[in-house]
């Protein structure tokens, strides 16, 4: 057989190779939003872990400065003693005081109230005759304040406040006790242009006498305490707490003019003839009036301690106030330059009352004549002629300018001692 170098290709079998397949579009978003959610997870615990342990040393640092300054706070402050209460020898160091001699205001009261006193006058019913009619009065009380000026009773007031035991025969004065003690009391002696008085009773042991400060250095703004019994027994030994609004004040008055303390501690009718102290406890005026007005609030006035007591100490020895000038001028009007061209008088004092023997009589000057001046100065009411005369002494000699009847004269007037 020929070989036959020629061989015909056998037939292979084909591996088929498999075609790719495309992903959709929708698949591709979902690989790609996994991704992301696990990045966002892993951030997400990773800031968690490190804002917990930056809070966890923040605390740290500040529960350390906290028991610092606790510490510091602890050795600033007064030792407590047991139980966590206060002793009373740490509230005295740590109190504040105006001086050495200022106590709380609840110490000076429980000091002070025993030695002021309620003062009641009261006028019974009486029968009256007029001509051949009879009626019969009402009885008439009036109350007001007092201080205990010595223990074997002594009581110093206002004098408005007895008025009626002057005005009435048959009225009497009765001094009721902070315990509640009612004893009788006897008028000494009373001054109105002062508005002062002085009663005594007679206590069967020892009276709480008040302690009498001064008033020569008072400062404005240092407190003010009043004691008294505004509105009557009711309220006796009310307690009102201020200060001192202002010294030296000029208040006219019924019975001229006169030098207060003011104050802004609440002062109401019955508070007169009352104490004013100081935050020692030292009496430093007698309450003695206030300003009455719906549009005023918070002012009241005492007289001066030093010039009461003064006083006070004249009506216990003479029964007046001693060394004091008169003239006997008693009553009169201002003629104001209006009134003067209305009725064709010169601008003065109109006189309508002299006291009968006085320095004013002896001098000449009558009822409805016109004073135009006072010891060479141009007066024209009655305030002025008394500061005038304030500044002389009793056996002082002083000029008066008067009109009368159309004519002006002159005269010398010689002041005498005012007897009350």
């Amino acid at each position: 057989m020929d070989y036959n170098p020629y061989t015909p290709p056998q037939p292979t079998t084909e591996i088929p190779v498999p075609k790719k397949e495309k992903k959709s579009p929708a698949t591709a978003i979902a690989v790609v939003a996994l991704i992301l959610c696990i990045a966002l997870l892993g951030g997400l615990i990773f800031t968690i872990w490190h804002f917990t342990e930056e809070n966890q040393r923040l605390a740290d640092e500040y529960e350390k400065l906290l028991e610092e300054s606790l510490e510091e706070k602890k050795e600033d402050q007064p030792k407590q003693s047991k139980g966590n209460t206060v002793s009373s020898e740490d509230l005295q160091n740590a109190q504040i005081t105006i001086d050495e001699n200022s106590y709380a205001i609840s110490t000076v009261v429980t000091a002070v109230r025993p030695s002021i006193v309620c003062v009641c006058v009261t006028v019974p019913s009486q029968t009256v005759s007029n001509g051949f009619m009879q009626y019969q009065t009402q009885a008439a009380t009036s109350t007001g304040s007092g201080i205990i000026w010595s223990e074997d009773g002594y009581i110093i007031t206002n004098q408005h406040v007895i008025e009626y035991a002057q005005q009435y025969k048959s009225a009497f004065i009765t001094i009721l006790l902070d315990d509640g003690t009612e004893l009788d009391a006897e008028l000494i002696a009373a001054d109105a242009q002062t508005d002062l008085a002085l009663l005594k009773v007679s206590p069967t042991s020892s009276l709480p006498s008040a302690t009498i400060g001064s008033s020569a250095n008072l400062l404005v703004g240092q407190t003010a305490i009043a004691i008294g019994n505004p509105l009557g027994v009711e309220y006796a030994n009310s307690v009102t707490v201020g200060i001192v609004s202002g010294l030296n004040r000029q208040v006219s008055g019924e019975n001229g003019v006169s030098t207060m303390i003011q104050t802004d501690a609440a002062v109401n009718p019955g508070n007169s003839g009352g104490a004013l102290v100081d935050a020692a406890g030292k009496v430093i005026g007698v309450v003695s009036a206030k300003i009455s007005d719906t549009s005023v609030e918070g002012i009241g006035f005492a007289i001066p301690i030093d010039d009461a007591i003064n006083i006070i100490n004249s009506l216990k020895e003479y029964g007046y106030v001693k060394g004091r000038p008169a003239t006997g001028i008693a009553e009169g009007t201002q003629i104001t330059e209006s009134m003067s061209r209305r009725y064709r008088l010169p601008v003065g004092f109109y006189v309508t009352s002299v006291t009968k023997g006085s320095a004013a009589e002896e001098a000449g000057i009558r009822q409805y004549d016109i004073i135009l001046s006072f010891d060479d100065k141009e007066i024209s009411t009655l305030d002025e002629i008394e500061a005038l005369k304030k500044e002389h002494a009793v056996g002082d000699t002083v000029k008066i300018t008067y009109y009368r009847s159309g004519k002006t004269y002159e005269a010398t007037l010689t002041l005498t001692e005012d007897k009350g």
